[in-house]
């Protein structure tokens, strides 16, 4: 019995240690596979003020959801169909304290009739808050409508259509070539995608810049998997930034 005991015991201490290393890893912002290319891993979707306030002590940059009121020349800090919380990016900016961090703003509702407006306000706030129009990213599917921002100083991404769903080259081949010729014609800093279209992407555009997001969660039984790739990815030089998704108890928008 007295063996038996023992067994069961170091057994249960080992099953503590394990669980105990996971949880330490889940929630550790300096993962493993970060190693050497951490100032690349930005947290993804930081849509409210508890999840800014860490993160921006970790991250060298965070990705905020925005959409512009045309009636109140306002942005509100929110990934639609959320219902809003009433977080304006005035507010947002002014709790930023690390100044060098990069802001990755995904645009949703950007459009001719506000791009002009929607560029001098997020200018205007950059400079209220001391902040680099530099170190801020304009992402958009409108390609046309970031020259605005460009033309202030800000880094641009055209946020690309989906590519891994067009099965053959019969198909992607054309949206390939009308994206390029976007690009020639409305140059951006660089383009964004999801890390599912990683290999299409890198084929096709291989010397742009790249805004990647892998949002796999942070626990998997495809760990190994997703670390290889992970490294892949980060380790890319033309990928500028990699989206991460942060383990976080609480500010979770």
């Amino acid at each position: 019995m007295t063996s038996v005991f023992k067994k069961n015991k170091k057994l249960l201490i080992l099953i503590v240690v394990l669980i105990s290393a996971a949880v330490v890893y889940i929630f550790n912002p300096y993962k493993l596979e970060y190693i050497g290319h951490q100032p690349k891993v930005w947290a993804h979707r930081v849509n409210s003020l508890d999840k800014l306030n860490y993160t921006q002590k970790f991250y060298s940059g965070v990705e905020l959801d925005v959409v512009f009121d045309s009636i109140t020349n306002t942005f509100d800090v929110n990934h639609p169909p959320a219902l809003s919380v009433g977080l304006n990016l005035d507010t947002y900016f002014s709790e930023i304290t690390n100044k060098e961090v990069k802001l990755w703003l995904d645009f949703k509702n950007l459009s001719e009739d506000n791009a002009q407006k929607s560029a001098e306000v997020v200018d205007r706030l950059a400079k209220k808050h001391g902040l680099k129009n530099e170190n801020i990213l304009i992402e958009s599917t409108e390609i046309h409508n970031l020259q605005i921002f460009k033309s202030k100083g800000f880094k641009t991404s055209f946020y690309l259509p989906q590519l891994v769903a067009l099965a053959n080259e019969t198909t992607l081949v054309p949206t390939i070539d009308s994206i390029k010729q976007l690009l020639v014609k409305y140059p951006t800093s660089g383009i964004s995608s999801n890390v599912n279209a990683y290999e299409v992407v890198n084929k096709y555009f291989k010397n742009e810049t790249k805004y990647l997001w892998h949002t796999y969660k942070p626990y998997s039984r495809h760990q190994i998997k997703n670390y290889r790739d992970f490294r892949k990815y980060v380790s890319d030089a033309t990928v500028e930034a990699v989206l991460i998704q942060v383990a976080l108890p609480v500010g979770n928008r």
